[in-house]
């Protein structure tokens, strides 16, 4: 039986730096709601457009825009949320199943890797993990040799 120590310890690694992202996600969520709904960055937005040679409906509609694309952020973070999660219970069995499966954890490391982001840190992680657990094969203990008392191989 092999030690899957470093697959262990990348699965926890990796949960670790997506719980972080997906904290910052939903405080950056929060932030960009509350930014919103607030009438003194609605007055900002229009001041700062007042300059521009714009009209009064031109300005309005600039208005609009910007709060409906910052809600549009918003909604993708809340997707980026959801697959952060997903990544995260894949990566806890995976680890939990690692030394049980191998196989079955290098799939669910791989699966979670592709939910998490594969360019992301903790993608990187769960690939490398995932590898780990198809390259590393357990060592076959050699036969034993049973001779009778001749010396021969029975």
């Amino acid at each position: 039986m092999i030690k899957r120590t470093a697959e262990k310890v990348l699965g926890i690694i990796s949960v670790v730096l997506n719980l972080l992202s997906i904290g910052m996600i939903v405080l950056m969520i929060f932030g960009s709601n509350l930014l919103v709904n607030d009438p003194l960055f609605e007055s900002e937005i229009e001041r700062s457009m007042y300059g521009t040679g714009l009209t009064d409906a031109e300005i309005q509609e600039g208005v609009t825009f910007t709060q409906d694309f910052i809600m549009i952020i918003s909604n993708l973070g809340w997707i980026f949320v959801v697959f952060g999660v997903i990544s995260i219970i894949l990566a806890i069995v995976g680890a939990v199943k690692v030394n049980g499966n191998p196989k079955l954890a290098g799939i669910l490391f791989i699966i979670g890797a592709v939910t998490s982001g594969v360019v992301s840190l903790p993608g990187i992680l769960l690939i490398i993990a995932g590898i780990l657990c198809f390259a590393r094969k357990p060592k076959i203990a050699a036969p034993i040799q049973q001779t009778d008392e001749n010396g021969y191989i029975v």
